[in-house]
């Protein structure tokens, strides 16, 4: 395991599987001369080889990213840096992050917090073992809230399993509910809410009516008081507008300005 480096110059790692997310805070990081940008990785896999490999003092964590997310790669590591993990806003999360003291960043990062956060990483900086076993904790916790991956749908006297990676929305019409995949349409037994709570990060609240896919989003442009029109690539291309009460949830998880 690397020894932790000199804190006068505060190597680190930027992890995330959005290039756009890692361009933003390398440039907000610029503000802060004892901040010195060693890599940044776009998928867990690379993540875990680089921290192990060049051993940073600090790590910028996305926690939602394909295959190996945040939390499998603090796993999965075995240099211990110091962690400030980085979010879309999801309420359970940061609860559980201001439950358990470990520091979080929600996107679009904000230039105040993110001194606030950097100072306070700074000041725990002999805490580590501490800040880890609290990580730990959280993951356990969060691994009992596992995410469902496929939805079942009646089909006669059978029922058929679909995958949630090949939906592209949920729609909730005429006191029903109906899931909408590249080409076909299912009628569900389940409340958007509840499918809300199950559904993996990439699902996106946007209407009352609409929950989608954001990697089933064609295109985005903006609309009437701050509302948003999705097309999406399914096979006929459909468009829905957003609801404004979901616009400000809607920019953070999709870093929209």
């Amino acid at each position: 395991m690397c020894a932790l480096a000199s804190l006068k110059a505060i190597n680190t790692v930027i992890v995330d599987d959005e290039p756009v997310a890692i361009e933003r805070l390398q440039n907000e990081l610029q503000a802060f001369p004892q901040i010195n940008i060693t890599g940044t990785a776009s998928d867990g896999q690379s993540a875990i080889a680089l921290i192990d490999s060049t051993c940073p003092d600090l790590v910028f964590l996305d926690i939602q990213m394909p295959e190996i997310g945040g939390f499998d790669v603090v796993n999965q590591i075995t240099h211990r840096p110091l962690v400030v993990f980085v979010t879309a806003y999801d309420e359970y999360a940061v609860a559980a992050f201001e439950k358990n003291s470990l520091d979080y960043l929600l996107k679009p990062v904000a230039s105040e917090r993110l001194a606030l956060t950097i100072q306070r990483t700074i000041d725990r900086k002999n805490e580590q073992t501490d800040v880890f076993s609290k990580i730990q904790e959280l993951i356990k916790g969060e691994e009992k809230k596992a995410h469902i991956t496929t939805i079942p749908v009646k089909s006669g006297h059978r029922i058929v399993l679909i995958q949630v990676s090949d939906i592209c929305f949920f729609e909730a019409k005429d006191k029903y509910v109906y899931l909408h995949t590249h080409d076909d349409e299912k009628l569900l037994d389940n409340s958007l809410s509840y499918l809300e709570d199950r559904l993996p990060p990439e699902f996106i609240r946007i209407h009352r009516s609409y929950i989608i896919n954001k990697h089933k989003i064609l295109e985005i442009q903006k609309y009437f008081k701050g509302g948003f029109i999705f097309i999406l690539n399914n096979k006929d291309k459909t468009r829905i507008k957003s609801a404004a009460s979901f616009s400000e949830a809607i920019k953070t998880r999709l870093l929209l300005l």
